[in-house]
């Protein structure tokens, strides 16, 4: 009996992995995101050049701060102690 059950239990395995192999979804290459492949072939020859998608701020796009400004920095902005 105990052939059989493993016979049995390796068509069932065998019959489940079909099923799922069978409906798995596979992603068409034009759907995906392909910007990072086209940046890294414009860039290939040149391993120096860097490109970021750093934005620069806009002229007035903070409300002007109270406070003491200190000699500390974070990222782009100046720091501001309350007085």
């Amino acid at each position: 009996m105990k052939g059989l059950a493993y016979l049995v239990l390796g068509v069932a395995t065998i019959v489940v992995l079909g099923i799922v192999l069978k409906n798995k979804e596979y992603f068409v290459p034009e759907f995906l995101e392909q910007s990072g492949v086209k940046r890294t072939h414009q860039t290939k020859d040149s391993s120096y050049e860097q490109r970021t998608n750093h934005v620069l701020p806009q002229s007035k796009f903070a409300y002007p701060t109270d406070g003491v400004e200190t000699p500390f920095r974070v990222n782009q902005f100046n720091a501001f102690v309350v007085a």
